[in-house]
Formats: C-alpha cells, sequence, structure tokens
C-alpha cells in the first residue's frame, strides 16, 4: 500500500502503540521536520538503545520515506542535542481518526514557513482594545464591515486606527484614504525596513495618515498595505512581498527566529505606547496563510469570523477550528471566548432559518467545547418532600439540559454595499446610510470598546 502524507503518522502511532503499549504514547513526541519525515522522540531513560534501534527497523520497513533511512527514528533528545524535545509541554496535543489508529498524539511540528499557526495563542493585554476581522474567503463583505465600524466608532468619539493586513491584496486603504493622503510607506514596507534599515519613530509615523471619515468627532487613521513610494514603484512590490515573511534573530529572546507574528507585535507595541487610541481594526487576509496566523492567535485580540451561508464557509472553518482545536488554553485567559461568528449578507428568512448558526454551532461543540451540553444538576426531591412544601408540578421539575448557545451577528444583505466605494459614494459611511444593514453588528461589536 503506498502511504501518503496523511498515513504516515497514524501508521508510526500505530506501530508505537502495538511494539511499547498506548502509555510510550501519552508520555513522549512525534517530530515532523519540515521536509515531512517523522521521528519518535522517547525520553532518554525510557527505553535502551537496543530497544530503539530493534524498534527503528520495524518502522523504517513500513514508513520510508516518511522516516529517515538510519537507526534514529525513535531517538531522544540526547540524540537530537535539544532537551526541549523531552518535555509535552512544548508539544501540540493532536487527535488522529485513521482505520489504522484512532487516538491522541503529542507532536512538534517543525516548519520552514506556517510557524506562526504552532504558537501558543497570546493574551489579551493592555493597551487599546485589538479587533481582527478575519474570514476563510474573499468578498463577503469584511473590509466593508471594518470600514463601517470604524466610521461609527468616530461618530460617537472614538480614536480609531485601521491596519490592512492583507499585502497580497490590499484595499483598504483605497477605501479610507484619498490618494493624496496615502502615507509614504505601508504595512509592506514596515516589514521589509525592519530587517534591512531598521524603524525610526519618523518612519511609525510615516505609516500612517488620517481618513476623512474623522469628520472632526473622533478620529480614524490608517496604516494601508501599500504606502505612496509602492505605487511609484510598482516593479517591486513582489520583491518586498518576497521579503516579508521571512524570519529572524535580531529580536528573538530565545533559540527560535522571530516570525512575522513577532514583528508585526512590535509594530503593535511601539504605537500602543504612544496612546494614541482607543482600539485598533486589523483588517487580515483571507484564508490560512501566515498573516491571518498573527492575526487570529498572535494579538490577543477578539476576533470576527466572517461567511455566508455556503458550504465553502463551513468546510472553510472545519480546516481552521480543527488546528485551533490542538493549541494550548490558559484558564485564565480562554483564547476561544474571543472568538465571535458574523453572518454576513444575509436575508432576513436565510437568518430566521438559523441554519448557518446551528452549523457554526455544531463546529464548536466540536472542535472547541465537546462538553458543552451541561447537565442541570437534579434535587434529591424524595429528600425534601417531607421537609417542605413544594409544589409537584412538571414545570419545577425541569430535567432538560441546557445549552451554550453560539449565535452568529448579523450583516444583512444590501446591495447598496455590493460595489462599496466610499470614496466614490460618502453616503456609504453615513449613519441613516448603514445603520439598518448593521445595527446587529454594530451594537455589538461596540461593546468590546466600552
Amino acid at each position: 500500500m503506498k502511504i501518503y502524507f496523511d498515513d504516515a503518522l497514524p501508521i508510526f502511532a500505530s506501530i508505537i502503540a502495538k511494539s511499547w503499549g498506548d502509555e510510550a504514547l501519552k508520555n513522549n513526541i512525534f517530530l515532523r521536520e519540515p521536509t515531512g519525515k517523522l521521528t519518535f522522540i522517547v525520553n532518554n531513560n525510557s527505553f535502551d538503545e537496543e530497544k530503539r534501534r530493534s524498534l527503528s527497523q520495524v518502522v523504517r520497513k513500513n514508513l520510508i520515506p516518511y522516516v529517515e533511512d538510519d537507526d534514529f527514528c525513535v531517538s531522544t533528545p540526547n540524540d537530537l542535542f535539544d532537551d526541549r524535545l523531552g518535555d509535552t509541554r512544548n508539544a501540540n496535543k493532536i487527535s488522529l481518526d485513521h482505520k489504522v489508529f484512532k487516538g491522541s498524539v503529542w507532536i512538534i511540528d517543525r516548519r520552514i514557513v506556517g510557524a506562526d499557526w504552532l504558537r501558543s495563542p497570546s493574551a489579551s493585554g493592555q493597551g487599546p482594545v485589538r479587533i481582527v476581522f478575519a474570514s476563510i474567503k474573499g468578498g463577503v463583505g469584511r473590509s466593508t464591515a471594518l470600514c463601517v465600524l470604524a466610521s461609527h466608532l468616530a461618530s460617537i468619539g472614538r480614536r480609531v486606527l485601521t491596519i490592512d493586513m492583507d499585502l497580497e491584496a490590499p484595499g483598504l486603504g483605497s477605501m479610507l484614504l484619498s490618494e493624496d493622503t496615502l502615507p509614504d510607506f505601508g504595512l509592506l514596507d514596515y516589514f521589509v525596513e525592519r530587517n534591512l534599515s531598521g524603524i525610526s519613530d519618523e518612519f511609525i509615523l510615516d505609516l500612517i495618515s488620517p481618513s476623512w471619515l474623522g469628520k472632526g468627532k473622533g478620529r480614524i487613521d490608517v496604516i494601508p498595505a501599500l504606502g505612496r513610494r509602492s505605487l511609484k514603484n510598482p516593479e517591486n512590490v513582489l520583491a518586498k512581498i518576497a521579503r516579508a515573511y521571512l524570519s529572524d534573530n535580531s529580536t528573538s529572546s530565545n533559540l527560535e527566529p522571530a516570525t512575522f507574528t513577532d514583528h508585526f507585535n512590535e509594530l503593535i507595541a511601539n504605537i500602543d505606547s504612544r496612546g494614541s487610541y482607543d482600539v485598533v481594526l486589523i483588517d487580515a487576509r483571507a484564508g490560512l496563510h501566515e498573516t491571518s496566523a498573527a492575526a487570529i492567535i498572535g494579538l490577543g485580540a477578539q476576533v470576527l469570523f466572517f461567511g455566508i451561508n455556503q458550504e465553502q464557509t463551513f468546510s472553510g472553518y472545519r480546516l481552521l477550528l480543527s488546528h485551533l482545536s490542538t493549541l494550548k488554553v490558559n484558564s485564565d485567559d480562554d483564547w476561544r471566548e474571543r472568538i465571535t461568528f458574523v453572518q454576513a449578507k444575509a436575508s432576513l428568512e436565510d437568518y430566521k432559518n438559523r441554519y448557518f448558526e446551528e452549523r457554526i454551532q455544531n463546529l464548536l461543540e466540536e472542535y472547541f467545547w465537546p462538553n458543552n451540553r451541561v447537565q442541570e444538576k437534579t434535587p434529591d426531591l424524595v429528600s425534601l418532600q417531607n421537609e417542605f412544601e413544594v409544589d409537584w408540578s412538571e414545570k419545577n421539575i425541569d430535567l432538560d439540559e441546557r445549552e451554550i448557545q453560539f449565535s452568529p451577528l448579523l450583516i444583512l444583505d444590501d446591495q447598496r454595499y455590493h460595489g462599496f466605494d466610499p470614496l466614490r459614494d460618502k453616503n456609504a459611511l453615513e449613519e441613516k446610510f448603514y445603520f439598518e444593514t448593521f445595527s446587529d453588528f454594530l451594537l455589538n461589536v461596540t461593546e468590546f470598546v466600552d
């Protein structure tokens, strides 16, 4: 039988379980290298060298090319000169459901790209509230909703910073800034220059421009993905993008290189320190890109997941939530509770049939809260009946299970926003124009800031 990537780890786990028992899987870690090759790491004193070599030979017969062709596919941290490989606290626990193995294993997944998806989610911090607008696919009204929220918050006196993180399909800058107010630099320049020429206070100021949306009440500033210089030198944009996601060791405090998440957090911390804003709205790139990881799990932000009522939405979020479910949860600051789903472009009939809500609730119950159905504690009514006067009607003996609900926020489908261009039609960001369509969304998200 030919083995593929999806088969390799379950087959390896089944060999370990059959040879050494389930306890070996509970206490030790798989290492997956960037090439996809696997090693099972056992504690230095758990199994002697002869046992490790013997099992390595069995694994090699079954798993080439997904293990090295030597006697070290079962190794110790000492063999690999890395004591961190012996501690499950440095690994993620994942569930496998394969015909040869069903169960959980610990894994450290080393990657050249995509490493930010493996980080522990950041805790919510001090400073201005951060709200991330994310989606699996484009065209769901995510950027439009960000502009509407920014306008609404400014109208009630809030100081708002908006950031376009979609470096490869930028749009927020062209929505909120006119050509003559575009800053010299954009977010793309920040990621490139921090690795080359360094970042000064003057450079940070040249990243940010005020939007016409402030209207003299609140304030809206914008960090676009592309600044004036990039638009004047378009031949360099692809070259910049190729360098924007590079890791480096310049700001890392441990042995791991600093990644896109570290670089972006560095920028946000610099801006936070200036105390200029009440809220930061971040437009993440659609899909499962590296930059999405920085926004979703790296900022300690409130995360709004947008979707429309179609199968592509649910299949995409299944991929995302299944991965997020492997990340560690801090009971004092549960990052899952900062996630809110938004049903966008919805008809009232579509919303009322609750299909979107039920599908999202099923996904959250499956991956985040599998035990969310809480059985109400039943009182010992027999022992009480002789001591108290009790009305024995059925309404007093409600033994139904109580469900935790995950109701999405609603944005109605509105033809007026299908070709959203606020620079051309500024009425689109007037409250009398947008409020009916976005009222449920705005009333709920504004509470994050208040």
